[in-house]
């Protein structure tokens, strides 16, 4: 059984605008704004740069490559088992703690009118035993919505995204007609090594603009995805893009001067549940947190809720080329991977009771994610070597060029995610490659080693640039040298991973590439 091909250009575009606003709305603006003060409205164009030339890099691989979960299948398609396997962990693993972040979030600005969701510890918000039951439970409600089938997926992201769409505007047009203190841009903030780039990695600017994959990941559902998967992509990062100005642009006016006394650094909007909110009600602008505290509930929930279906379509498409158990990858009678819905399901719910910080888990989240990203500049380049005459309905021009920016890019993105980000995410990745690694050692599998060693270089170097050269280590650069010897790391490791790649597709990644079969 195959999964249905229902979704159109309008559904896959508002599946990538539900997943690129969420709760990152909600508090990119203010720890963005803390981290470099008006500045933060160039972290977003810098970041929104980053993020559009990787979704130019990966409409063509969507065209390509047009099938659920394709983050599973791109790097196994270009560079065998034990690449696939690390690029498609990372994806899947930061993928299924998405909808547990966002039902954090969700809660935490919902215990301002029900107090008993949360409790303080150690200048955290945690969740209540009660707190956790109610997120499980809503983690188990969009469970229920994507094993109803992708057409019930669908209404619901057609419905709930048009909310997103106007509630962010509305509240930024409001915050700016209602308080405008303009003069708050004239405040800056002492531009350190790490000003910008704090923003823009841990400040939750990268996190919030890395939504465009989804229509990648729903391609195998799409009715044209050759056409429409680009096309969603550039239209939905585009139109989340101009909100964040917008809503950046407003946060930053409308912070009472009073409050910026000892400068944006030490800004503090941490009562009332959320920092929006706070603001709102300092403001005595009531309707506006009443509508903040209505979208709390249905932005996160509903990227939580697409999330849920995007998670188990990675798993489901691992399962399918051998990556993870073979019954991740069967599909109920409505065409649902059901097995690697659940899966998704249960990991969300245990890593609720780990109970760190928004701002936290974020880094460790986008640090991830860029990780699996990164793959896909080496893989296209790979594949314009083995296949040079698949028909590809999108192509990038210059890609050889746009290709070694993406990677540099994607290389210093990770690095601005800070040193224990890193540390965490090449742990989660290792441990589990090595496990994989030793069984298919145990059973006599082959795992494509030597077109997957340059992951092992990669994130070793990534590492050691960390431990050595990083702020407040031992060897300290300045960040114009730290970013150029990140460059230098990156374009040495890109070409050696292109030239170790596969010398013909695996036919493991069950694409039908290079057999003239159609994808799926």
């Amino acid at each position: 059984m195959e999964l249905k091909r229902d979704l159109g250009i309008s559904t896959l575009t508002l599946a990538v605008v539900s997943s690129t606003i969420g709760s990152g709305w909600l508090f990119a603006p203010y720890f963005s704004a803390r981290s470099a003060g008006p500045a933060s409205l160039l972290a977003w164009v810098v970041g929104g740069a980053m993020a559009f030339v990787l979704a130019l890099v990966f409409a063509e691989l969507g065209a390509l490559v047009n099938s659920s979960g394709a983050l599973a299948q791109i790097p196994l398609l270009s560079h065998g088992r034990l690449s696939g396997f690390i690029g498609g962990w990372s994806a899947w693993i930061s993928y299924v703690s998405l909808p547990t972040i966002e039902v954090l979030a969700l809660l935490q600005y919902l215990a301002s009118s029900l107090p008993w969701l949360t409790h303080d510890e150690g200048g955290q918000q945690l969740l209540t035993g009660a707190g956790q039951l109610l997120a499980v439970a809503l983690l188990v409600f969009f469970t229920w919505i994507n094993l109803a089938g992708v057409n019930r997926l669908a209404q619901w992201i057609d419905s709930l995204t048009i909310w997103k769409l106007i509630v962010p505007v509305l509240v930024s047009v409001t915050l700016m007609l209602l308080a405008g203190h303009w003069g708050n841009l004239g405040i800056r903030v002492p531009m350190g090594q790490g000003a910008l780039v704090d923003a823009i990695g841990s400040g939750g600017i990268l996190f919030s603009l890395l939504g465009f994959r989804t229509a990648m990941d729903l391609a195998g559902e799409a009715r044209s995805p050759q056409r429409d998967v680009p096309l969603a992509m550039g239209l939905g990062l585009g139109l989340c893009l101009g909100i964040y100005l917008i809503l950046q642009l407003a946060f930053l006016v409308s912070v009472p001067p009073a409050d910026l006394a000892g400068g944006w650094s030490r800004l503090t909007l941490s009562a009332h549940g959320g920092p929006m909110v706070a603001l709102a009600l300092g403001l005595g602008l009531g309707w506006v947190a009443t509508l903040l505290l209505i979208d709390a509930v249905i932005s996160p929930g509903a990227t939580a809720l697409t999330f849920v279906g995007v998670s188990a379509r990675v798993s489901w498409m691992m399962g399918e080329c051998g990556l993870l158990p073979k019954g991740l990858g069967r599909l109920n009678n409505r065409g649902v991977p059901h097995w690697a819905l659940i899966s998704s399901l249960v990991i969300g719910s245990a890593l609720l009771w780990i109970g760190p910080s928004w701002q936290t888990v974020v880094s460790f989240l986008t640090s991830t994610l860029v990780i699996a990203l990164a793959m896909g500049p080496v893989s296209l380049l790979s594949l314009r070597r083995q296949l040079p005459n698949e028909p590809r309905r999108f192509r990038i021009p210059q890609a050889r060029l746009l290709c070694s920016i993406a990677f540099v890019m994607a290389t210093w993105a990770t690095s601005w995610c800070g040193r224990p980000a890193l540390e965490g995410a090449v742990v989660v990745i290792l441990i589990p490659t090595l496990i994989y690694v030793a069984n298919r050692w145990r059973q006599r599998q082959p795992i494509d080693a030597r077109a997957g060693l340059w992951w092992i270089l990669y994130l070793g170097l990534l590492l050691l640039d960390m431990e050595l050269f990083s702020e407040g280590q031992p060897f300290a650069l300045p960040t114009g040298l730290h970013l150029l010897l990140l460059t230098v790391l990156a374009l040495v490791v890109l070409p050696l991973a292109v030239k170790n790649a596969l010398p013909q597709v695996s036919p493991h990644a069950l694409t039908g590439l290079g057999a003239g079969d159609p994808t799926g």
